[in-house]
C-alpha cells in the first residue's frame, strides 16, 4: 500500500475579488521529500501557502495535508515567515519568542517543564542559545530568522514551511542557515518559498514547483537561464505554460498540423 503523501492537491482553484490567484492545480509531495516554491511576484505562492496551512479555503477541489484536511493537522505543521511584526519596544526576548511555538501547551498561564526543553532544544540547534535572554529587537537580522526557526521547530512539526527565509540576511548567516536546513529535512518535509535559485540545491535534489497561477514541476537539472526567464518573464509565461502542458501530455492549448 503506498504511503499517504505529505501534500496532495486535487484540482485545486482559488478566487479572490481580483479574479483566480490559483487555477486547477494538482501535484502531490511524498513522505520524506522536501522542495522548493518558485515563481513571480503575484504567481500564488502565499497563497498556496495559506491554503496548506488551512488559513483558507479553496473554492475548487480539494487540499489534504497528511491524509486529512490542514484545519486537523495543524499541530503537525509549523510555518516560518518572512518577517515578524512587533513592538520593539515590547520586553520579549529570544526565549520568549521561541516558547510562542508551544502556546498551545500551555496550562493555567504557564509553560511545563517539557515546553522549556524543547525551546531550549530548538534554540540549540539553530546555534541560538546564547541569545535566549537578549531582547528579540536587538538581534541582527539573520538572528531573528534563526529565532524564528527556532519557535517552528519548538512544536516538533513533520511538515515545516518557510517564505522565503534568507531575504534581508548576509552570505555569512546565508551559509549558517543553510547548514541547519539541511539537517533538518533528514527528519522532516521542507516547503520552502525562495527568489534565489542558488539554495534550491540545499532543500531538494529532484524538482522545484513553479507557482504561477499553475503549478509545474521542473526537475532542478533543467533550471537553465532561458528556463528561469521564462517562468519569470510575463510576456513568456502563457508560452511557457503551454509549452510544459504540452511535455506532460496536455495538448488541449497546441496548434497540431
Amino acid at each position: 500500500m503506498a504511503e499517504t503523501p505529505v501534500i496532495k492537491f486535487e484540482n485545486v482553484s482559488r478566487s479572490f475579488g481580483i479574479g483566480p490567484v490559483l487555477e486547477d492545480v494538482s501535484f502531490e509531495i511524498a513522505a520524506g521529500q522536501s522542495t522548493c516554491l518558485i515563481g513571480p511576484n503575484g504567481g500564488g505562492k502565499t497563497t498556496l501557502l495559506r491554503l496548506i496551512l488551512g488559513l483558507i479555503r479553496p473554492n475548487k477541489g480539494s487540499v489534504q495535508i497528511f491524509g486529512s484536511r490542514p484545519s486537523r493537522v495543524r499541530r503537525r505543521m509549523a510555518y516560518v515567515p518572512q518577517h515578524i511584526r512587533f513592538d520593539p519596544l515590547f520586553p520579549v526576548n529570544a526565549l520568549d519568542i521561541v516558547l510562542m511555538g508551544r502556546l498551545d501547551h500551555l496550562r493555567f498561564g504557564r509553560y511545563c517543564s517539557d515546553c522549556k526543553a524543547s525551546a531550549w532544544e530548538a534554540l540549540a540547534e539553530v546555534n541560538m542559545t546564547e541569545a535566549a535572554h537578549r531582547p528579540f529587537a536587538d538581534l541582527s537580522g539573520g538572528q531573528r530568522q534563526r529565532v524564528l526557526i527556532a519557535r517552528a521547530l519548538a512544536c516538533k512539526p513533520e511538515l515545516l514551511l518557510l517564505d522565503e527565509p534568507t531575504a534581508n540576511i548576509d552570505l555569512s548567516v546565508e551559509a549558517r542557515l543553510l547548514e541547519t536546513l539541511e539537517k533538518l529535512r533528514v527528519r522532516m518535509s521542507i516547503i520552502m518559498v525562495s527568489h534565489d535559485l542558488d539554495l534550491i540545491s540545499h532543500i531538494t535534489d529532484d524538482y522545484v514547483l513553479c507557482v504561477n497561477r499553475h503549478v509545474h514541476r521542473h526537475a532542478v537539472g533543467d533550471l537553465t537561464g532561458d528556463a528561469i526567464r521564462e517562468i519569470y518573464s510575463s510576456e513568456r509565461r502563457i508560452e511557457h505554460e503551454q509549452r510544459t502542458l504540452h511535455q506532460q501530455g496536455d495538448h488541449s492549448h497546441c496548434n497540431h498540423s
